[in-house]
């Protein structure tokens, strides 16, 4: 299943970057980057098909990771796979001190107030393109790298925005040590559990005036695509 998500207003991003290029003392600013696709996928899936998606009351939801303690319930086992275009990004620009890049997600709902359950984000290592028909399979969620913590404790956290920090991926993306295959939010253990997503984006800290002009031309192509469900 795949959704879209809504992208920043191009007019308003490159107005507001070209006035921060004109400014001589200009402080670094933040841009959002929107997904350029997410497939949410159940187990029961494969490369040509995301499977039933079962995902309950959370439907309705961009992102959703979740589990059942029935493992052979693989309908409603659920991993959202994102992709995002950091083609504007230079190897100049990342490879500044000054640059930073977190994952952003607002936890807007969870399955129950019964199990525990913790939410990772990982780094996928293979590779699929919805546009071209390609699936990202559930089992990559598992096998994927850098994985960390984006939601504690589905049970009883708070509902707000959660961040993590994918600098270092991002730059690894951009500077060629590693593939583009996006990111994964999945649910760390086999429970009675889930939680739903919305407002994900990559935003990105761009340190240096200069670049920023530049960048903005990339970020106006961004908000000019148009986007499948």
């Amino acid at each position: 299943m795949l959704n879209s998500k809504k992208i920043i207003s191009a007019v308003a991003t490159s107005l507001c970057l070209f006035s921060i290029c004109i400014l001589p003392n200009a402080q670094a600013t933040l841009i959002t980057l929107s997904p350029e696709s997410i497939a949410n996928v159940s187990l029961d899936g494969d490369i040509n098909s995301a499977g039933t998606v079962n995902s309950g009351s959370l439907t309705g939801n961009e992102v959703i990771a979740r589990e059942r303690k029935n493992q052979s319930q693989e309908d409603k086992r659920i991993a959202s796979f994102l992709h995002f275009d950091v083609s504007s990004l230079t190897s100049s620009l990342v490879n500044s001190s000054e640059f930073s890049a977190s994952f952003e997600a607002d936890f807007d709902s969870r399955l129950n107030t019964i199990n525990n359950m913790s939410v990772l984000l990982g780094q996928v290592g293979s590779a699929w393109d919805t546009m071209a028909g390609s699936l990202p399979l559930f089992e990559l969620a598992g096998l994927s790298t850098n994985q960390a913590i984006l939601v504690n404790n589905v049970k009883t956290d708070t509902f707000e925005t959660y961040t993590l920090d994918v600098t270092d991926i991002v730059r690894s993306w951009v500077n060629g040590g590693s593939t583009n295959n996006g990111l994964v939010v999945f649910g760390a253990a086999p429970v009675y559990q889930g939680a739903g997503f919305k407002n994900v984006g990559l935003t990105v800290d761009i340190p240096e005036p200069t670049s920023i002009a530049i960048f903005a031309l990339g970020v106006v192509g961004l908000a000019s695509r148009r986007y499948k469900k």
